[in-house]
């Protein structure tokens, strides 16, 4: 058994899923089992053999057929138009948020909005303008800054792409226990990253 990390539905954050197959490459497409049925997902990573005794994840149902990749291209395309079209109504509506990302569910029933806001937002109003145009069931999801850097990417203070968008498919747990350790000023300005929020590189020297 495998376990491969997927970006399901090319969502920000990545999904360990298991897998008896050996071989799929970084890119590949596959549909993937999720509480709310089958969808498709993207191999972020290379496989890892699954270790004994560990927990077991959700499965990866195949490798995308010829079908497949046709259905995923046209979602994917219907998606940056829903993206598109959301843009311009926020504008239009003059509502404070940013979108960053969209997708649609394999089975092409719903779109799935990920959008910024620095406060609370009433969206009512967009949800049923989105509906009107797209004709399909809308769904807006909040991501935090975290998130934005990630999806977005971004040079961090060390001259290199931020951790998060190079290689961590999770974040890791960091806390400012960790900067103390390592007797770093608790200055805001050097354990803070772009995101605003503590440092993943902070746990890289510590034991936890």
């Amino acid at each position: 058994m495998y376990t491969y990390n997927i970006r399901v539905c090319n969502d920000t954050q990545t999904t360990k899923y298991d897998s008896e197959l050996p071989d799929l490459a970084t890119g590949n497409y596959v549909i993937v089992e999720t509480e709310t049925g089958a969808e498709w997902g993207v191999v972020a990573s290379a496989g890892s053999v699954k270790k004994p005794h560990t927990p077991e994840n959700a499965h990866i149902l195949r490798t995308a057929n010829a079908k497949d990749q046709s259905q995923i291209k046209l979602l994917i395309n219907s998606a940056n138009y829903a993206q598109t079209k959301a843009t311009e109504m926020i504008e239009k509506l003059k509502l404070n948020m940013k979108v960053m990302s969209a997708h649609y569910t394999f089975d092409a029933s719903k779109v799935v909005i990920y959008f910024t806001a620095d406060q609370r937002i009433d969206f009512r109003e967009l949800v049923r303008n989105l509906a009107g145009a797209l004709r399909t069931r809308i769904e807006l999801r909040q991501i935090g800054t975290r998130d934005e850097v990630k999806a977005m990417g971004a040079m961090g203070p060390c001259g290199q792409e931020c951790c998060c968008r190079r290689f961590w498919h999770s974040y890791p747990d960091v806390s400012i226990k960790m900067a103390k350790q390592q007797n770093i000023a608790l200055n805001p300005d050097k354990i803070n990253g772009v995101c605003g929020r503590l440092k993943c590189c902070l746990s890289y020297e510590s034991d936890k």
